[in-house]
């Protein structure tokens, strides 16, 4: 078997693996230590714990070495149990020895918070590329202003049925149109590649990214206040403005601002939402640009 052969049957295998764990339901860390780590639910027993040996394992004092675990039962169902932990384990704040999950279900142990995402959450690659497509940006990769919307209507039906926080943010480049102008689209193109390869290493897996606009792009951040979303909003800024963009051997001054709100409680459509993080990234440009700005409601 030559070299060509053999990396060809790596790749093939990893994309068959890849396919196998976008069908599997998973617990992403939304909140406390790994913050944003995916362990798919791959084995019937799934152990949550301190100990080093645990499917998913947490290094918090809080947590019992082996603190909970998830089971998959044959007919389907997801249970979630408490292994006599110290600590006690919550589902969606309600302290529990035995529950069964639900996609959007809320675990927290010790200072960690869980999320539970069904099988259905994800899509499997390549079962319809052109389906696939069409919900993506061709220059970025990230999903499109219509995907986003329509993932932000889902996230906020979700977060009002867990009565859970969302926010939403707007990231708009400061000074676009001059590096488009003074140097050509090839230019502009390659700001948007390569901020798009910083932002997306930035967020959790839960969180949605899209190229919401020409120069913009939006940000779901379910179970996040107003207060996290600050943290995530000045962690992007700073992560632009610390990179040099380069493009023909020359640096590029770029920078963004950030725009962030928080849905209001009760029944907020996503276009009230929308329109106040929108007022806050033009806030935040009248104050000088590549700043973080949020949204509050008038007192």
């Amino acid at each position: 078997m030559d070299d060509e052969t053999t990396t060809g049957s790596v790749h093939l295998a990893r994309r068959r693996m890849d396919s196998i764990n976008y069908h599997l339901a998973c617990l992403v860390i939304v909140a406390g230590p790994r913050l944003g780590e995916r362990f798919p639910l791959a084995k019937d027993r799934t152990v949550i714990g301190r100990q080093k040996g645990a499917d998913v394992s947490i290094d918090d004092t809080l947590i019992s070495r082996k603190h909970a675990e998830v089971v998959r039962k044959p007919d389907g169902a997801v249970v979630l149990h408490d292994l006599d932990s110290k600590n006690g384990t919550f589902c969606n704040d309600e302290q529990i020895r035995e529950a069964g999950l639900k996609e959007g279900d809320l675990i927290r142990i010790g200072s960690a918070m869980i999320q539970y995402v069904g099988p259905s959450h994800f899509e499997p690659p390549g079962v319809d590329e052109a389906s696939e497509r069409s919900r993506r940006d061709g220059l970025t990769g990230f999903f499109n202003k219509q995907t986003f919307r329509i993932y932000l209507d889902h996230n906020l039906t979700r977060c009002k049925n867990l009565h859970s926080p969302l926010s939403v943010g707007l990231i708009d480049l400061d000074g676009f149109k001059k590096i488009n102008d003074g140097r050509g689209h090839p230019a502009g193109d390659h700001v948007l590649r390569e901020l798009a390869g910083l932002v997306k290493n930035a967020v959790r897996p839960t969180d949605v990214l899209a190229r919401y606009d020409d120069d913009a792009f939006g940000l779901i951040l379910p179970l996040t206040n107003l207060m996290g979303a600050r943290v995530v909003g000045e962690r992007l800024r700073n992560r632009v403005a610390d990179h040099a963009f380069v493009f023909d051997g020359q640096r590029l001054p770029v920078t963004i601002s950030v725009g962030m709100a928080e849905r209001r409680g009760g029944t907020e459509e996503a276009d009230a939402l929308i329109f106040r993080a929108e007022k806050a990234i033009g806030q935040a440009k009248q104050m000088g640009r590549n700043l973080t700005y949020c949204y509050m409601d008038p007192v």
